[in-house]
């Protein structure tokens, strides 16, 4: 992942899918490392199964510290996560800031690039433009954060619907949900993103959302495959 709002996310949305299935998942983070070797490459461990007696399915969700380190993250550590036994490694990441809808082929293009196809198989999900993009389609979740959010009222203040319209459309979606939580007098920022993550309808989110967001029906295919 490339950030810790995605890592929460996507934790949740496995959990979510994977129902009452023995299911351990582990969250870490890396930083440093890079092409320049300037700053050492540190892993921090952030949740650590305790207990892994009867576990059938493990998950590791790393966050890479940036949109940026996502594609070099999976080469630099494809090797030893094949070595391990890991079945399938994804990454995924923004488009925005640094590239635009149109930029989208060409970034999936350059994300495959060097990637050891003996190895195990890699998969690259987009969020088109932003993770947010995600959040604004998941619209029932709006008035669990404050009544005041509806529908209605964001098409009438902000000029887009976002249970009809493709938020992938949308230049900058975290604004957007900023926008949206500030008509009911609530906030919202990637980096206490939880109120969000838990709010989310994920029945909305596995069978309502697949038809409108390719990336994200590719993601929920691959866990679906994972969890069979």
């Amino acid at each position: 992942m490339e950030g810790y709002t995605e890592l929460l996310f996507i934790d949740r949305l496995i959990r979510e899918i994977a129902a009452k299935k023995q299911l351990a998942v582990q969250h870490r983070k890396i930083r440093g490392g890079g092409r320049d070797g300037k700053v050492p490459k540190r892993y921090v461990e952030l949740q650590v199964p305790t207990e892994m007696d009867g576990i059938s399915h493990y998950v590791l969700i790393v966050d890479c510290g940036g949109e940026k380190l996502v594609a070099q993250r999976v080469r630099e550590e494809h090797a030893a996560l094949d070595a391990k036994g890991y079945e399938k490694i994804i990454g995924i990441r923004d488009v925005f800031p640094n590239f635009t809808k149109a930029d989208v082929p060409s970034l999936r293009r350059a994300m495959q690039y060097a990637i050891k196809t003996k190895l195990a198989p890699v998969q690259f999900v987009l969020s088109v433009m932003e993770i947010e993009a995600w959040f604004l389609s998941e619209h029932l979740h709006f008035p669990h954060i404050d009544p005041a959010i509806t529908v209605a009222a964001i098409h009438a203040a902000l000029g887009f619907n976002p249970a009809t319209d493709d938020m992938s459309d949308r230049q900058a979606p975290a604004d957007d949900l900023i926008a949206a939580y500030e008509l009911g007098g609530k906030t919202y920022t990637k980096g206490s993103a939880e109120g969000t993550i838990h709010a989310l309808d994920y029945d909305h989110v596995y069978i309502g959302l697949r038809d409108r967001i390719p990336d994200l029906n590719d993601l929920m295919e691959s866990i679906d495959t994972f969890l069979a």
